[in-house]
């Protein structure tokens, strides 16, 4: 547990974001199927991108003769249960992909439908449609038309789509129902056409041509995390005075997080791009009193955005948050169960998130252990509140290691203090 303060409400600092693991393990899988050679280095550091090399290279190295099945263990990382899931299903071997006891119960079924549709050979080891997934890859797996539920998670798109240029045939996926995470498609779409594939995406149907990828340079496609940048914005909010430079950000990013300088231009801050990369500062123009959002294109902004709302007495509506309910947890009632915790008036309406006017008092004189549910968005989203108050405890400091390893370390440079409790 980690008691967290400042010792100072102005910030100034610079800093240097993690890279996008969402781009890097695209790129990763992109760079695996069109037979790249081994990469010797982490790419970055986060847990989640780390997994996603060290399970590459296990896959690269079993034997695909072996009768033997070869487990293949995401632990937390649902971008790689559901990458990894595809890959297996065109890879020679016999595989079984599993993760931790919270992974087995966030659903594949409408990927591994998708795969079966393609005449992929895969099963349930426990629960229909829930991993463990056990796998006979083919390498000779035909392409064609699939439909595919486009309402759970786009991931099962992506993952489908980058499989695309090495399909007999290529692929065409007829999308059903309302498109959620729809930024996510297009960055998947726009990083397989930088490693040279023919993709096409018009309304509910992307089709891809069956005309592999060519070599690529990581370093000119991988990106700093916008989404790692929402927690710095809330700093920014939070803070008396602020002046937050984060290095690399562009405002041609392929990431559908980079709203974020339209999000809080509404909650008093300004965002200037230039060589480095932005420049958070406040704009002096007061905060709306009243904020509604419908966070379908950017989900994982949706926690930073509505602890900052609450923080600061802004009264809301926020929608398009389906898809919080089959994360790391079910981050809607993470949410809630926290924010009450904290005096903030909060009501959830099916998948929507309800923020009432700011309590006459929010402080108290004892630490408030806000719990994480092994979530690393809920540890960072809830740190910048020690610049409002002073009670602020995070049960699982080390969850951040998922995507932005050195997040405190970042804060303690800002000036935020902690300590560890027993």
């Amino acid at each position: 547990m980690r008691h967290l303060s400042t010792h100072t409400t102005s910030i100034s600092c610079t800093v240097d974001l993690p890279l996008s693991k969402s781009i890097v393990n695209r790129l990763l899988l992109i760079h695996h199927i069109s037979g790249g050679e081994k990469i010797a280095t982490l790419i970055s550091d986060s847990s989640d991108t780390v997994a996603m090399q060290e399970l590459l290279h296990k896959i690269s190295n079993t034997d695909p003769a072996s009768d033997h099945f070869t487990e293949i263990n995401v632990g937390n990382a649902g971008t790689v249960m559901r990458f990894l899931t595809a890959l297996l299903a065109i890879t020679p071997g016999n595989w079984i992909i599993t993760g931790i006891e919270r992974m087995q119960q966030r659903p594949v079924k409408p990927l591994t439908d998708a795969l079966l549709q393609l005449g992929a050979d895969l099963s349930f080891a426990r629960h229909e449609g829930y991993p463990p997934v056990i796998i006979r890859g083919n390498n000779s797996l035909q392409g064609g038309v699939v439909k595919l539920n486009a309402g759970i998670s786009s991931q099962f798109i992506s993952a489908l789509m980058m499989l695309g240029p090495v399909l007999n045939g290529g692929i065409e996926i007829q999308l059903e129902g309302d498109i959620i995470s729809a930024s996510y498609i297009r960055m998947t779409g726009a990083l397989m056409e930088k490693a040279g594939a023919d993709v096409t995406m018009k309304g509910n149907r992307i089709t891809i041509s069956p005309t592999g990828y060519h070599k690529f340079e990581f370093s000119q496609l991988a990106e700093p995390d916008w989404s790692a940048a929402a927690f710095w914005y809330e700093v920014a909010a939070f803070a008396a005075w602020a002046r937050i430079v984060l290095k690399g950000l562009r405002n041609d990013s392929v990431q559908g997080d980079s709203v974020l300088p339209a999000i809080y231009g509404n909650l008093g801050i300004n965002t200037a791009f230039n060589t480095e990369g932005v420049i958070l500062t406040h704009s002096g123009q007061p905060p709306l009193q009243e904020f509604n959002y419908d966070f379908t294109e950017c989900p994982d902004l949706a926690q930073a955005v509505i602890v900052t709302c609450a923080a600061k007495g802004i009264k809301g509506r926020f929608s398009g948050l389906k898809t919080l309910r089959v994360k790391e947890t079910d981050r809607i009632e993470a949410l809630k169960n926290e924010l009450t915790k904290l005096g903030h008036p909060v009501q959830v309406i099916d998948d929507q998130i309800i923020l009432g006017s700011r309590p006459d008092k929010i402080n108290t004189s004892d630490p408030v252990l806000v719990h994480c549910y092994d979530d690393h968005r809920m540890a960072m989203a809830f740190a910048p509140l020690a610049l409002l108050r002073n009670d602020i405890v995070i049960d699982e400091p080390h969850v951040v290691r998922k995507s932005y390893p050195g997040f405190w370390l970042d804060l303690a440079t800002a000036g935020f203090v902690y300590k560890e409790m027993e």
